[in-house]
């Protein structure tokens, strides 16, 4: 009889969810009552029946955050929870929760040394109390509590007198102001974290699990959506002090090792790689995942500027991870660059209502509606500093992916009812798939507000949505393909080093009988060294990282190796234009025929000897040519950019390298014929001088620098 009741109740919410609703935000807390938390960003959040729970974070001035709240969904309170076993303090750790089995905690920036919290806890019993404590003091006394109507005034009040360039982090021993919004900074002063932890939502513990072979901060973790027992966990990414990691690993179903209990290593599905490849997602963090099934993940933005990689920073860049055989599938980009964005999978209106019946073990954790997986993306810091113009998402834009179409379409969701307003945008904010009064949708707490005074937040709202609701919600606007200082450095760089100094140098190297030859040259190459200018100048703009966490790969490093021979080679071509132009009219050469002497033009560069300048020149030319045209071939990797782009680029490269081998060949046989030739009509032994054998010698090095650039770039893409 009861598993008669159950389905028809089941029946009952698929027949009213056929009448689908739109995207809802509801208002839950506006974090001006006393027992809300105090305002943080890079927490964790979990889902645990009626309750929310909430784990660290950083507060305004930076310092990391132990405590543990409980939010009743039902009643709208906020508690503490004291843990006998609590994970350290930490901020920026990847977190997961799964509906019917826990929250899962790795990594992130804290302090060394195990909980300072020994407070007994006292477990509840079945899912429904007034407290997610058992007879907590005061509970006789809590009465239902309503929505709070939003108070923006209130959250302003709150953090009244904070400012996020006035504080102090006693953390860091040189004394200096670390939280001036550069979070690179901050992060300097706490470790970098490799622990994991699990708080059971059945044993209503903290256990920890497996620890990772790097310890990294603001990854990334989702886990299986639905799950009455371990749940698949995959964290990826990440970063540390000095590094940024590609590095996904995963733990629990399917899995080897796996021990709630105790800590062991974790399966690694993808190990720490090169950025110079484009059949996987670059290293980064501040992204976002969530699994859609226990096979796919997925993955959107972040950062990957800085910390020895390099790259767009926010990104856009979507990516689907098919997990049991670890590829990765390169996706179609849609909404704004974000970093610090959230995201999670939908339930299902059955599996709320499943939830409220207190039958999900029974049913293992499946989505029993049996609706197409879809994932909704919303808040993160879109605002890029290099960007040439912003298109920031509207108030009441929700981004949405189902894994059907495999794209992205971003929707319109109405406004509170209370009072008609947004959740304010955000980055850094804790949330969590849930289920509020019967439907499915999103919890998103706190965070760091990227319009207002980048104040940190405590409000708590929810996103109503199901996967029909999601779907069928009107669209806002079309796909966003923002243009950026990065894409500028990009495309004058090309014009620079792939198309203006390969002709300027073919017309100075291999073109005999040009009359304008050498001023054709010199144009060009001052046009090219114009462009070099400006590009670089628009990469040093786009690049927000600081500079002892930029130049750590071979892009950067290289690129400032070749700006700077470029410079040199300039200022040395107008040096050596200056002497050749007096060194040819000192010494014209002179014809001798049977009737007369007369002099006549020189036409070869000669200064310094017998033409070893011009030798060097066309040396050093050729080597910034390489330079130039191997780190064009890595920024087209690091620029995340579609397939076809470089698979262009790739051909015209090859192209011109073929080209370039082919003149030195036709140079080099020329040469020696012509040797050949002059020596059979010279008498007695001839004694080479320097220039002599820089000039014989020189073909040859220009064959290995060309070849060289292949060498180069086959070794940094392995």
């Amino acid at each position: 009889m009861k598993k008669l009741t159950v389905f028809l109740h089941f029946f009952l919410i698929s027949v009213l969810s056929i009448n689908c609703q739109q995207l809802q935000w509801i208002l839950l807390s506006d974090g001006s009552s006393g027992d809300t938390p105090i305002a943080r960003r890079d927490a964790a959040l979990g889902f645990d029946s009626t309750f929310l729970i909430l784990y660290g974070g950083r507060d305004q001035s930076g310092m990391p955050l132990q405590d543990t709240y409980a939010f009743n969904v039902l009643q709208g309170l906020w508690e503490p929870l004291n843990f006998p076993n609590a994970p350290p303090s930490r901020y920026g750790m990847a977190s997961a929760s799964s509906i019917g089995a826990g929250l899962y905690v790795f990594g992130g920036f804290g302090m060394q040394g195990s909980s300072q919290f020994y407070n007994p806890y006292t477990a509840y019993g079945t899912s429904g109390l007034a407290s997610y404590k058992q007879n907590p003091a005061g509970a006789d006394k809590q009465t239902p509590r309503t929505v709070n109507k939003r108070n923006t005034g209130a959250i302003n009040k709150q953090n009244q007198g904070v400012s996020s360039k006035q504080n102090f982090n006693q953390m860091n021993p040189m004394g200096y102001n670390n939280y001036n919004d550069n979070d690179d900074r901050i992060d300097e002063n706490y470790y970098a974290l490799s622990d994991a932890w699990f708080l059971n939502y059945v044993t209503k513990s903290w256990q920890q699990t497996q620890t990772s072979q790097y310890g990294r901060g603001f990854g990334s973790a989702a886990a299986t959506p639905y799950s009455s027992g371990i749940p698949r966990v995959i964290y990826s990414m990440g970063k540390s002090h000095d590094w940024m990691y590609s590095t996904v690993e995963t733990t629990g179903q399917v899995t080897s090792g796996f021990n709630q209990a105790g800590s062991g290593p974790a399966a690694i599905i993808m190990y720490d790689l090169s950025s110079y490849n484009p059949s996987y997602p670059h290293a980064r963090y501040g992204h976002s995942t969530t699994l859609l099934t226990d096979n796919h993940l997925l993955l959107y933005g972040g950062c990957l500027s800085g910390y020895g990689k390099g790259g767009p920073c926010p990104s856009k860049d979507t990516w689907l991870l098919h997990v049991d055989r670890g590829h990765w599938e390169r996706l179609g980009e849609c909404p704004p660059t974000k970093t610090g964005a959230a995201m999670v999978t939908l339930p299902s209106y059955s599996m709320c209502a499943s939830i409220g019946q207190g039958i999900m073990g029974g049913w293992s954790g499946m989505n029993m509606g049996n609706e197409p997986p879809v994932a909704v993306l919303w808040g993160g810091r879109e605002f890029n500093p290099s960007s040439i113009r912003s298109y920031l998402s509207p108030p009441d834009e929700v981004a949405i992916f189902s894994l059907t179409q495999k794209e992205w379409l971003l929707k319109s969701a109405r406004p509170s009812t209370t009072d008609g307003s947004f959740p304010m945008q955000r980055e850094g904010a804790a949330v969590v798939a849930g289920c509020f009064q019967g439907s499915p949708g999103m919890f998103v707490y706190g965070g760091r507000s990227v319009t207002n005074n980048r104040r940190l937040l405590s409000d708590l709202w929810f996103l109503q949505a199901s996967a029909q609701d999601a779907l069928s919600s009107p669209r806002r606007r079309g796909c966003i393909y923002p243009f950026s200082y990065y894409h500028l450095h990009g495309i004058f760089q090309f014009f620079a080093y792939g198309v203006i100094f390969p002709i300027g140098y073919i017309v100075g190297r291999h073109v005999k009988t040009l009359p304008v030859k050498r001023s054709l040259h010199m144009g060009l190459q001052l046009f090219g060294v114009a462009l070099a200018i400006c590009g670089f100048a628009f990469g040093v703009h786009s690049v927000r990282a600081p500079s002892w966490l930029h130049f750590k790969h071979a892009h950067a490093i290289i690129g400032i190796i070749t700006f700077i021979l470029t410079i040199l080679q300039f200022l040395a071509g107008l040096v050596g234009f200056i002497f050749l132009n007096k060194e040819n009219q000192k010494n014209p050469n002179y014809n001798k025929s049977d009737h007369n002497v007369s002099p006549t033009q020189n036409t070869d560069d000669k200064w310094g000897g017998e033409g070893v300048w011009r030798i060097g020149h066309r040396i050093l030319g050729l080597l910034i040519l390489a330079l130039g045209l191997v780190n064009i071939s890595l920024g087209v990797f690091l620029a995340v950019l579609p397939l076809p782009v470089w698979i262009i680029w790739y051909i015209y490269f090859g192209f011109l390298v073929l080209l370039l081998i082919g003149m030195e060949i036709v140079a080099l046989l020329s040469r020696n014929g012509s040797r050949k030739s002059k020596s059979s009509t010279r008498p007695g032994k001839h004694k080479n001088s320097l220039s002599d054998l820089i000039q014989k010698e020189y073909p040859n090095m220009s064959l290995m620098i060309i070849l060289s650039s292949f060498i180069n770039i086959y070794y940094l893409n392995t």
